[in-house]
């Protein structure tokens, strides 16, 4: 889990502090060494001099600016390190003065001018004594050494606290590229589930919406002519919304749980709980086959009950007709309504039902069609189906159900 954005902002402002505190320890520590090396007096006749402790103390400076010019730092030590010699001053070697810039240049991505000012360092020096006659068995073979080993572990230590502070950063930049992808994924599934949500409450609360709305109707214009018809269609009331108050009952148990688990097949109810109550007749003819998945036997039932809806809703006709049929790998459905048009149909604006439908059987890799063919509105879906289920078991030709 990445930090919030306060702690974040904590944790940078923590880490200036604690760089300028190891820069100020760094400055000390060089200017204390070097200043010690010039005390000891070692190799000068002119002796120790203020000049001398103020080149010390300018070295030490220096590492307060390291980690913003690291390169200027680089330069202006091996500068005045040469300057320091040719002035005559105590012997402090070549190692001990250029160190800290080393490893500052090496820190901050500059190795290879790192390694470049080691070696102009090492090759003038060494030049220059060697041409001087000193000892060359003692100058390569024991103190040459000793100032590679030392540059070369101040560039490397410099270049490893480096690679470790860019594999931070990227580790850091990694975990916030994950948790936005993760977070993205779960925006992308709650809107998921809210179009599913909404979709289900659409086309089944809209459907039993519209059968109650047309046997109230069917009540008022009967209640003082004939009250059993009124009876019969405050009854079918009734009953409708007791099955709307249990689809928003189910629905509210799945959006509760958290794996919701697939409700029975809605098909095998299709003549009791959608085409019992409906005010027109149902010509169906269904073959299906075995073991229908469970997420494409609702999106059928969906589809016809969204289908037939509008029927009711928009059209004036009394009678529809609804063929299912499934082949190998899928299952056509069709529903036929001949028309003609209360109202305005098929307006996107105003509507959700078509689109709704489309929806539904895109998600399962199918299409649907829902488009006016001569003077009938008729929606067509094919979706696809398991190979495995093939058997056609369930048949029903059925002249009129109501």
């Amino acid at each position: 889990m990445l930090p919030t954005r306060s702690a974040q902002v904590d944790q940078r402002r923590y880490s200036v502090v604690q760089g300028w505190l190891l820069d100020t320890v760094l400055a000390i520590a060089v200017f204390a060494t070097l200043a010690a090396m010039i005390s000891a007096n070692l190799g000068s006749d002119r002796g120790p001099q203020v000049v001398a402790y103020l080149w010390a103390l300018l070295l030490g400076a220096l590492m307060l600016i390291r980690r913003r010019w690291p390169l200027l730092v680089l330069a202006i030590t091996v500068v005045t390190l040469f300057g320091y010699y040719a002035a005559g001053y105590p012997v402090v070697g070549l190692s001990v003065p250029a160190v800290a810039a080393l490893f500052s240049a090496a820190e901050f991505g500059r190795t290879r001018w790192a390694i470049g000012a080691a070696c102009l360092l090492l090759g003038v020096g060494y030049g220059v004594r060697l041409l001087e006659g000193q000892d060359a068995a003692l100058l390569v073979g024991y103190e040459l050494a000793n100032d590679v080993l030392l540059m070369a572990a101040a560039i490397a230590l410099g270049t490893s606290l480096r690679l470790r502070r860019e594999l931070r950063e990227n580790s850091t930049r990694l975990l916030r590229a994950t948790e936005d992808r993760e977070r993205a994924q779960a925006d992308a599934a709650i809107t998921a589930v809210r179009a599913d949500t909404a979709r289900e409450l659409h086309d089944s609360l809209g459907h039993q919406g519209t059968v109650i709305s047309m046997h109230t109707d069917i009540a008022r214009e009967a209640l003082a002519v004939n009250p059993d018809t009124a009876r019969q269609a405050l009854g079918v009331v009734q009953e409708t919304n007791r099955a709307m108050m249990g689809e928003l009952r189910r629905t509210v148990r799945m959006l509760r749980r958290r794996n919701p688990e697939h409700e029975p097949g809605a098909l095998s109810g299709l003549r009791d709980s959608l085409l019992a109550h409906l005010p027109i007749e149902v010509d169906t003819q269904i073959t299906l086959p075995a073991g229908l998945p469970a997420d494409l036997d609702t999106a059928v039932y969906r589809i016809i009950q969204e289908a037939l809806t509008n029927v009711v809703k928009h059209s004036s006709a009394e009678t529809a007709t609804v063929h299912i049929h499934a082949e190998r790998d899928q299952v056509q459905v069709v529903i036929y309504d001949p028309g003609p048009a209360r109202d305005t149909r098929g307006d996107p604006e105003t509507g959700y039902g078509i689109s709704g439908m489309q929806e539904r059987a895109a998600t399962l890799g199918g299409s649907l069609t829902a488009q006016l063919e001569d003077g009938a509105f008729v929606v067509r879906a094919c979706l696809p189906v398991d190979n495995g289920a093939t058997e056609r078991v369930r048949e029903d030709q059925n002249g009129g159900w109501r």
